[in-house]
């Protein structure tokens, strides 16, 4: 089975995600954000239709929900690709330079330029306690040994 956190896709990639229970309190809480959005939009610009600012807020808070549930870092062959909830970003497998303890990417643009991206499938959020610890390292851990095998460079006669 494995563990929950770490799927194996069927191409050779792997899949890290953040503990489910915390996935799932950040998809649970878009929602109620979204709706505290609205009645603060509602006493700043009280001529907009009170419907259409709830329809508004909650639909882009379930939008938010479902990447805050689906977060995570797809590792493939050549590159991977990090779903965070607001954006997703693919880096190339020969650009990544190192995984912080902190939960940061650490990877260089074409033009030599540093770049430093956080992940939610690495490091836990504040409201998590510390809880889901040995989670997130694992996930780390993981993804410093994907990022190893690409600056290893394996002879092919000695195989």
């Amino acid at each position: 089975m494995g563990d929950a956190h770490l799927q194996s896709g069927g191409t050779g990639g792997s899949r890290l995600r953040a503990p489910a229970a915390h996935r799932a309190v950040s998809a649970l809480a878009c929602p109620v954000l979204g709706f505290f959005v609205a009645r603060l939009v509602l006493r700043l610009l009280p001529g907009i239709p009170a419907p259409v600012a709830y329809a508004v807020c909650l639909a882009v808070a379930v939008a938010l929900g479902w990447r805050a549930w689906s977060a995570r870092i797809d590792l493939g062959t050549t590159s991977l690709r990090v779903h965070n909830t607001l954006a997703s970003t693919t880096v190339r497998r020969i650009d990544v330079r190192r995984v912080s303890s902190g939960g940061r990417l650490e990877w260089s643009r074409d033009d030599g330029r540093p770049v430093r991206l956080p992940s939610e499938a690495l490091r836990g959020a504040w409201w998590t306690l510390g809880t889901g610890r040995a989670a997130y390292a694992l996930n780390r851990e993981r993804l410093e040994s994907w990022a190893r095998l690409a600056r290893v460079d394996v002879d092919p006669e000695a195989a």
